[in-house]
């Protein structure tokens, strides 16, 4: 009876051992470490994972050669096949999502994975931004200087829309000493992930340059280099059409080529962002005549939505109206602003 009893204790814990699942997911290193915590998702070569004794923790994909999770997984392809399933043991820098929908498991390279449990995007990606700088100096000085710039966009798979706009306007004991305002609006369709055909316009007032309204129409090809939550980078360029309409002096239209630079990027898990954006165009009967706009600065999130940048606007006009002081001009600017993301 008690050997019966031995038995049968020995085969129930044999059984249990068998059937209880690991109960923590696992990654293998290249160099042979393996950590265990909660697989959360992967995206643009990166992984989150979470563990007991340091949250979540960033890895770079390529140094992982094994991932075994016991929770089921959406894995998307660099093809775009979607695959769902539990990893258990495998091969190593391979996966093969497990699941009962399918008889075989499919196997592929890690090097194939473009994501793994990526955050669920919204049909439209709504992007809202504002900055207001104030400056009042009373004394031995006497001046007042407010800047504003806002900007919204909206993406979805196949289009991009962007609206904005920035004013300036300054006085030096009373009298405006810069009085200038700037809109523009800018429409891309993406033929693939990263090739798209734009279309923009561009509208410029600026006083103490003598222009009453400067009108920019182009448009062209562009090719999206980047484009994540921490890092965005499109070059685009193409003909155009400028339309200058001055106070003082004659009025000219011309055809041009233009291009157009937007970049932004956050470091070091979002503490701040870089960023720098172009528009410049050349004049197609004359190459000397050419003009390039440059805002670049450094953004710091607070909370919320509300930031702090240091932001420095350039704009180097080559051949300006025959009533303009100079040819270029520079303003450095510190601003309190909000921003949105859906």
């Amino acid at each position: 009876m008690k050997m019966r009893f031995k038995i049968l204790s020995f085969i129930l814990v044999c059984v249990f051992s068998i059937s209880i699942p690991v109960t923590a997911d696992q990654l293998h290193f290249e160099n042979g470490d393996v950590i265990t915590g909660k697989m959360i998702r992967m995206e643009n070569q990166k992984l989150v994972f979470k563990t007991d004794y340091a949250g979540e923790i960033s890895v770079d994909w390529e140094k992982i050669v094994k991932l075994i999770t016991e929770d089921p997984l959406k894995v998307i392809l660099s093809d775009g096949s979607i695959l769902e399933g539990f990893t258990g043991e495998t091969l190593r820098n391979k996966m093969t999502p497990k699941t009962a929908k399918i008889e075989a498991s499919a196997q592929f390279k890690l090097a194939e994975v473009k994501a793994i449990n990526p955050v669920d995007k919204p049909l439209v990606a709504i992007k809202v931004r504002a900055n207001v700088g104030l400056r009042k100096d009373r004394g031995n000085t006497d001046t007042d200087e407010a800047h504003f710039n806002g900007e919204f966009s909206a993406r979805t798979k196949k289009n991009r829309f962007i609206l904005g706009g920035e004013l300036n306007k300054d006085k030096d004991r009373g009298a405006t000493s810069s009085e200038d305002w700037k809109a523009y609006g800018n429409y891309s369709h993406f033929l693939t992930e990263k090739w798209f055909f734009y279309a923009l316009s561009l509208f410029e007032h600026d006083k103490f340059t003598d222009l009453d309204l400067r009108s920019t129409l182009g448009g062209g090809a562009g090719y999206q280099l980047f484009e994540s939550d921490t890092l965005n980078l499109y070059v685009s360029a193409g003909p155009g059409y400028v339309k200058e309409d001055f106070i003082e002096a004659k009025n000219q239209d011309f055809g041009v080529e233009q291009w157009v630079i937007r970049y932004d990027q956050y470091f070091f898990d979002k503490t701040f962002q870089l960023f720098h954006n172009q528009n410049g165009y050349f004049k197609t009967a004359n190459s000397t005549n050419w003009l390039i706009k440059t805002r670049q600065g450094i953004r710091f999130p607070i909370h919320k939505g509300l930031t702090m940048t240091f932001q420095h606007n350039y704009e180097y006009d080559n051949e300006p109206s025959e009533d303009t002081d100079r040819k270029w001009d520079s303003k450095l600017m510190f601003l309190i602003g909000w921003e949105f993301k859906n």
